[in-house]
Parts: structure tokens; C-alpha cells; sequence
């Protein structure tokens, strides 16, 4: 039993590190085709001031006019602002949420409108009108099972009428709970809660998803932001580009480096079993020489032999195998559970932990070998 751990740790771990990045993949997929797979995100950069890092407000209005003016190949382009953990209420009830001040188009671009009632419109931006459309945690959270729409809500202590909930995106590592927040016009946003003129977000729609109209678009904003904001050759950017892949790969949630490392650390606890199975088998054809000795004098052959001492690696190789499969179910189960991941199996989730059984299999076919050239009789005077 204790020859099948090495198999069974290795194998439970090479299949809970698969499920998992399967369940991952899922995630960022779903992740990215929830921001948009056609939208590409621009923040402000970052700069270290007295050993802390913190972005800076880089990006304005006249970014959107001159993005909007010169970029080829894209449908729209939107500066949002956002404003995190602002204290909300409504009757007894009080919580913080994510404002997020926009114009109409933004719930195009982001698939992000409203569910029940309305989006903002161009008159409410126009008037400044103190409306505001709320998630649907907000709405779960504050107002419970009374109706939302025209409910009163007061915004850092400002009165605002609910006009109708967003569609539901759920939570992503990226974003967080994407339900908890509250969209409402821009210039509502400048008029009567905050006067920042910086905008903390810019969303492009590009004409389609490929990857050359994404690169492309790319390129084109490296460019025309340089130039907005006077940086020189060699400089650093004071703003941050993150295409739809970058935002998948960041609501993974566990960079696919240290899955490699994962399935490394499997891939050596094979390696190890293995070896441990190939070095035990090696030293039980030589303590049974004698007994090998008798059957070739009896007239087994030496295939008989072979069959006998590989099985015996064999046997070790499937107990530990089965063992780890549990094993990695559970882990995998657990873990899935816990990220709230997709959860299943396909072949290339098995076929990982199944290679590394063969390898630990084929381990002791070498002593085998071995066991199926000694010669008879020098085997009997062995005994």
C-alpha cells in the first residue's frame, strides 16, 4: 500500500490542478464574454509615492473626443467615472456600493442596461436629473421584495429616484459583485456628488472581435494617448490598456504559471513513483531468485515470468491510480465549490492522471526483464 501513495498523490493532484483549470477556463470565458469580447478597457496608470503604489488621474473627457475622433475601427468609445464604497439608503436599511457614472451609450457597449424598468436617457443627462438605475444586490439588499422603480433612495444624502435595475452579471475577480452597484448620468455625478473632472475608465466597442481589429485598436490607442498626454519616447504610459483576453486571463483568478507548477510538482511525484516501484520490484527479483529459479526448472517461461513481475507493478500502479482519483475528485469537488467554478471532467482532464499511472506501471517492467534473463541454474544455486 505504501508503494501506491506516491502514485495516488501525484495522480489526485495532476487531476484536481486539470478539473480546475478547466472550471478556471470556463470562468474567464464567461468573464470575458460578459465585459465584452469586442471591448477593450483603458485605466489610469499607476506611479510609487513614498513606497505606495496609486493611480494617477490621467485619463479626461478630451481623451474620449480625440479617441472618438481619430480611432479607425471602433463603434463607440464612453469615459466612465466611478466612485467606490459610497454610502447608500433607503428606510432603515444601509449599505456602500460602486457608483458609476455614464452616458446612454455605456449600457450598449457593456451589455449592461436595464432589466426592469429604464436605462438613462439624453434627458437626464442634459437636466443633470438625480435618477440612477441599481443592480440587483443593491436592489435585493435596500428595498427587498417592495418594487424598486420610483422608490426613493438617498445617495451620499442625496435623494435619488430608482428608474429601473441593470440585468444581472454575478461576480467576477476582476470586478467583484458586478450586482452591487448603481449607474447614473455623468454629469448628475459632477453637478450634485462629486466635482472630479478625471474620468477613471474609457470603454471602446470595437467593430468586431478579431484579434487583428483588437490589435489594431491597441495600437492605435498607444498612440493617440501618447500623443494626448505629451509623453516621450522611452517614457512610461500613464494609462493602461487591457484587452478582452488580459480581462479573462484576470478573472481566472489563478495564473496559468502556477497551474504549470502544479502539474510540474504531479509530473515529479510521478517520476518519483516510478522510480520507487522500479527500485522495490528490482530488489524483489533479487530476493526471489531461487523461486524464479524453480519455476524456469519446472517449465514456466519466460514470458510467465515477465506477466508475474509486471503485474505485480501493475497491481501497485492501478491501486494507487484509483486512489488518487478519488482523491483528486474530492479536491477538485472542494476547490470548485469554493470558487464557485464549473465542475466536470473531459478527456484531457483524464488523460493527465492516466499517463502518469502508465509511467508508474511501465516502472517495473525493467526489473522484469531483468527477471526473465537470469538463467536457471544460476538462479537455483542463489537458493
Amino acid at each position: 500500500m505504501l508503494l501506491a501513495l506516491p502514485v495516488a498523490v501525484s495522480t489526485a493532484l495532476a487531476l484536481a490542478t486539470l478539473a480546475i483549470d478547466q472550471g478556471l477556463t470556463a470562468k474567464a470565458e464567461t468573464a470575458a464574454r460578459s465585459f465584452g469580447t469586442d471591448v477593450i478597457s483603458i485605466r489610469p496608470g499607476t506611479r510609487v509615492v513614498a513606497g505606495k503604489s496609486g493611480s494617477v488621474n490621467t485619463l479626461t473627457d478630451e481623451d474620449v473626443q480625440m479617441l472618438r475622433s481619430r480611432l479607425r475601427g471602433a463603434n463607440a468609445v464612453e469615459g466612465t467615472r466611478i466612485e467606490d464604497s459610497v454610502p447608500v439608503s433607503f428606510g432603515g436599511k444601509s449599505g456602500v456600493y460602486r457608483i458609476f457614472a455614464v452616458r446612454p451609450p455605456w449600457a450598449d457597449i457593456r451589455k449592461f442596461g436595464a432589466e426592469r424598468g429604464q436605462f438613462l436617457s439624453d434627458e437626464d443627462l442634459d437636466t443633470s436629473a438625480r435618477v440612477c438605475i441599481i443592480g440587483q444586490t443593491v436592489a435585493r439588499e435596500l428595498i427587498g421584495s417592495q418594487e424598486s422603480l420610483e422608490a426613493e433612495i438617498l445617495i451620499n444624502q442625496v435623494p435619488f429616484q430608482v428608474k429601473g435595475v441593470l440585468v444581472s452579471k454575478g461576480a467576477s475577480p476582476a470586478e467583484g459583485d458586478r450586482d452591487a452597484r448603481i449607474v447614473m448620468p455623468i454629469t448628475t455625478f459632477y453637478d450634485r456628488l462629486y466635482k472630479r473632472v478625471h474620468l477613471d475608465q474609457i470603454v471602446i466597442q470595437a467593430s468586431d472581435s478579431s484579434h487583428d481589429t483588437l490589435a489594431r485598436l491597441d495600437e492605435q490607442i498607444q498612440t493617440i494617448l501618447r500623443e494626448q498626454h505629451h509623453i516621450a519616447a522611452g517614457q512610461q504610459d500613464d494609462f493602461t490598456v487591457r484587452l478582452p483576453q488580459q480581462i479573462a486571463e484576470a478573472s481566472r483568478g489563478l495564473s496559468r504559471s502556477v497551474l504549470l507548477l502544479l502539474l510540474g510538482l504531479a509530473g515529479v511525484g510521478a517520476l518519483v513513483a516510478a522510480l520507487v516501484i522500479g527500485l522495490v520490484t528490482q530488489q524483489s527479483v533479487k530476493s526471489r531468485q531461487g523461486e524464479i529459479g524453480i519455476r524456469r526448472a519446472m517449465g514456466a517461461l519466460p514470458s510467465d515470468i515477465l506477466q508475474q513481475i509486471a503485474a505485480e507493478g501493475f497491481t501497485v500502479s492501478i491501486l494507487g491510480g484509483v486512489v488518487g482519483l478519488a482523491l483528486g475528485v474530492g479536491a477538485a469537488w472542494g476547490l470548485a465549490q469554493w470558487q464557485q467554478l464549473t465542475f466536470g471532467f473531459n478527456a484531457l482532464v483524464l488523460s493527465g492522471p492516466l499517463a502518469l499511472v502508465i509511467v508508474a506501471a511501465l516502472a517495473g517492467m525493467l526489473p522484469a526483464r531483468s527477471a526473465v534473463r537470469l538463467d536457471p541454474a544460476v538462479a537455483l544455486r542463489s537458493r
